[in-house]
Formats: C-alpha cells, sequence, structure tokens
C-alpha cells in the first residue's frame, strides 16, 4: 500500500505544479489547449503503443476479452439506468442529458490511461486501452446522440480519434508475435512517459482557473459526482468481485475493471455540451467537482480493490 501512496503523492505534485504555474500565469487556457493536443495526439497513443510490447501470453488475451465484455456491459447498463433516472428528477432536458452522459462517461484516458500505468504497468495500461476502446465505441455514438439531440449517431467521429486508432493498434502489435528492437521500444516509452506530469498539470492549471465557490450553490454536481465517484465503483466492486468467484481472472484485471468505473467525470463532456449548447456551464461544474474530489476518492477505491480483490 506505501507504493500506491507514493504513486498518489506524484500525481499531487504533477497537480499542485499545474495549479501553481496557473496563479502564477505561466500556463494559461490557450497553453492548456496546445498541451491538451499534444497529449491527445502524441503523447498518450505512444504510451499506449508502448504497452503492447509485454510477452504475449493467452492468458492476457483472455484478460483482454474480459475486460471488452465487462466495458460494454457497463456502458450498456449505465446508459440506460441514468437516463431512465434522471428523467425523474425536476430538472430540463439538456441538463438531463448532460447529467446522464457525465455520470456515464468518465475520464478514461487523461485520467485512466496514467493512473493504470503508474499503478500496474504496461499490463494495466494495456487493459486500460481496451476499456477506453469500448468507451470510444459508446461515447461517438450514444453519448454523442445524446448531447447533440441529433437523431443519427456520429460513426465518423469514432473513427477519427488517434487514441482509438493507438488502442487498435497496440492490440493488434500485442497479439502478433512480433516485437520491436529495443532502442526503438525505449524512444516510443520515452515519448509516452510524459503522460502522467502533462496530464496531472493540465488538470491543476483547469482547476486554478474557475470559481470554486460557484460550485457549492448546486445540487445537481454533488449528485452527478457522488453517482460517478462513489455509487458507480461500488456497484462495479461487487459485480467483479461475484465474477472473481465464478470465472478465474488473471493477475489485476479485476482491480483495473473497478477503477476504470471510480474516475472522475470526463473533460469529453464539456467539450460536446459547448459545442452543441447543452447545458454547457453545468457540464463544466460537474467535471469541475468530481475533477477535485477525485484525489480522496481514487485513493479510497484503490485502497479498497487492494484489500477486497
Amino acid at each position: 500500500m506505501v507504493q500506491v501512496y507514493i504513486v498518489f503523492f506524484k500525481l499531487l505534485i504533477c497537480f499542485v505544479l499545474g495549479y501553481v504555474l496557473n496563479r502564477t500565469h505561466v500556463l494559461d487556457m490557450r497553453g492548456e489547449k496546445i498541451l491538451g493536443e499534444i497529449l491527445l495526439k502524441a503523447v498518450l497513443p505512444f504510451m499506449i503503443i508502448s504497452s503492447s510490447q509485454t510477452k504475449f501470453s493467452f492468458d492476457e488475451l483472455r484478460a483482454m476479452a474480459a475486460m471488452f465484455a465487462f466495458a460494454a456491459a457497463y456502458y450498456a447498463v449505465a446508459i440506460a439506468v441514468a437516463r431512465v433516472c434522471y428523467r425523474q428528477t425536476n430538472t430540463s432536458d439538456d441538463e438531463q442529458r448532460v447529467m446522464t452522459t457525465c455520470t456515464v462517461f468518465a475520464n478514461t484516458g487523461f485520467v485512466g490511461f496514467p493512473l493504470m500505468h503508474a499503478l500496474y504497468g504496461d499490463r494495466g495500461l494495456l487493459l486500460a486501452a481496451v476499456f477506453n476502446l469500448v468507451y470510444n465505441a459508446f461515447f461517438y455514438t450514444y453519448g454523442a446522440h445524446i448531447i447533440s439531440k441529433k437523431p443519427r449517431f456520429q460513426l465518423s467521429e469514432l473513427f477519427s480519434s488517434t487514441v482509438s486508432a493507438a488502442s487498435i493498434a497496440a492490440i493488434v502489435l500485442f497479439i502478433i508475435p512480433w516485437r520491436m528492437p529495443g532502442f526503438i521500444n525505449s524512444a516510443i516509452s520515452m515519448v509516452g512517459d510524459m503522460s502522467v506530469p502533462m496530464a496531472m498539470m493540465i488538470m491543476g492549471s483547469q482547476l486554478a482557473a474557475v470559481d470554486i465557490r460557484r460550485l457549492f450553490f448546486d445540487w445537481k454536481p454533488y449528485i452527478v459526482s457522488f453517482i460517478r465517484l462513489m455509487l458507480i465503483p461500488a456497484v462495479a466492486l461487487l459485480a467483479v468481485w461475484g465474477l472473481e468467484h465464478t470465472f478465474t481472472m488473471q493477475g489485476d484485471t479485476a482491480k483495473v475493471m473497478v477503477l476504470m468505473c471510480a474516475l472522475p467525470c470526463g473533460s469529453m463532456n464539456v467539450l460536446y455540451a459547448e459545442k452543441y449548447d447543452t447545458a454547457p456551464d453545468l457540464s463544466t461544474r460537474i467535471v469541475t467537482m468530481s475533477t477535485v474530489l477525485m484525489m480522496l476518492t481514487l485513493l479510497f477505491w484503490t485502497w479498497i480493490v487492494r484489500t477486497v480483490l
């Protein structure tokens, strides 16, 4: 457990650094956007590709298949339940749509990839990449459909994501017998290693630009953050615990399953809410609150999965 505390301490240092850089006017919104583009289009794909260079085994392949099935079941159930439940609340249609997507779609890339890599190495990252593939399939189809209120899915955007392409490539590279020469893989890993500090600094900088006081005068971010950070991972833990006693799971597969369900609300919810003018202010407040609380809740769930699973 000491190693987990060390990992979260490193994340906190990078997070605080980003906050300070924003407050001292070294890093502004334009800088955040540039760093975010570099992270999503270069650094994260390199990190994902690097994770594929582990030794092939059928046990790992079965773990990836289990992760794919678990993620598909999670999104199918979560979308249906969230959509029905939020329709019963005394909120506008736009707010219900944003609350649904923020509840279901977490920050699997920005936070999930660096965290799984830091906690469980290349194996954890490869499993996270599989989970993220399912995320992309659901978000760019049904998720985008909910926020945009358009009658058709956005299939074109599903295949335009660099992270999706890297995830597919990593799975293929893992399955085939060929492995990259050591000097090439080390160069790719060197670029990918920037993902953790870069992601945390961006999030710290984004937090510094938000008026935290505005978060405390609306009940909706509280509800969504509680469901996203506590209720969903609790249900996932029970489901995974039951599956683990029914089927054999390899290594840390069960832990990664639960932690991928314990991540804060994804920033893509804000981008799409702003793009289609679907309660963008509410989306921003929800994502901000869940990001503020994630350090405590993620540490809690990391301890829980290590104790229970």
